[in-house]
C-alpha cells in the first residue's frame, strides 16, 4: 500500500523544496558529521532530497546509497543523481553485505515504518563502529502527528520521544548523541560504540 501510494505521489515530491525546509534539511545532514570518505545510506530516499547536501559534505557519489520501496521515486532519484547507487525494496530486507555505513539517514520517513524497533535493529547491523543513525524530519514531529492522524495506514507511528530513543540506546548499546524536538525540526542521532 505504501509503495503504490508513493508511486502515485512522485510528481508532488519532484517539486522544489521551500527555502526554509531546504535550510533545515542541510542542517540535518551537517549534524551527522560526515567526512569525505564516509559511506552513507539514505533510507526512503524518495527523489533524493538529502543527496545534494550529503554530496556537499564531500561524500563521493560512489560511497552513497539510497533505498526506497517506490520504483517511481527511485526513477526520479536516478535521473537526478546518476552516480549514486539505489536499491529498491523494504529497508528491513536491505542486504547487510552492502554495509557497513558511517551514517544511516531516516529523513521524513521514520513514522512510516510499521516496526520501528526492527528498523533500529537493522540499522545497528548495517552501521560501522562509531556510525550514526540519524532520524529526522525538517517539518517537525507535529507535522508527522498530523499525517498519522489523517493517514494512519501510511504513517502508522509518531516520531519517537526522547525516552523511547533512550530505551533503544540501552537495548542496542547506542549513545543518544543528539535530540531536538522543535516545532519545525525533529532531529535524533544515535551513535554506535566505536569499540
Amino acid at each position: 500500500m505504501q509503495k503504490s501510494y508513493f508511486d502515485r505521489k512522485v510528481e508532488y515530491f519532484m517539486q522544489p523544496v521551500p527555502a526554509e525546509v531546504e535550510r533545515r534539511t542541510r542542517a540535518i545532514v551537517e549534524a551527522a558529521g560526515l567526512a569525505g570518505g564516509s559511506r552513507v545510506l539514505d533510507v526512503a530516499t524518495g527523489v533524493g532530497v538529502l543527496i545534494p547536501h550529503i554530496l556537499e559534505r564531500g561524500v563521493k557519489a560512489g560511497n552513497l546509497m539510497g533505498c526506497d520501496l517506490s520504483e517511481q521515486m527511485l526513477a526520479g532519484a536516478r535521473a537526478r543523481y546518476p552516480g549514486v547507487f539505489f536499491w529498491l525494496g523494504d529497508f528491513l530486507d536491505f542486504p547487510r553485505s552492502l554495509g557497513p555505513f558511517d551514517a544511516i539517514f531516516f529523513n521524513a520517513c521514520f513514522g512510516n515504518f510499521f516496526d520501528q524497533r526492527s528498523v533500529i535493529d537493522t540499522a545497528v547491523h548495517l552501521a560501522d563502529r562509531g556510525g550514526r543513525i540519524v532520524i529526522s524530519h525538517p517539518m517537525g514531529s507535529g507535522f508527522v502527528a498530523a499525517l498519522h492522524k489523517s493517514e494512519p495506514e501510511i504513517v502508522p507511528h509518531l516520531l519517537p520521544a526522547e525516552d523511547k530513543l533512550s530505551e533503544w540506546a540501552r537495548d542496542f548499546r547506542l549513545q543518544l548523541e543528539t535530540f531536538r524536538d522543535e516545532p519545525d525540526l525533529y532531529l535524533a542521532i544515535l551513535r554506535k560504540s566505536p569499540q
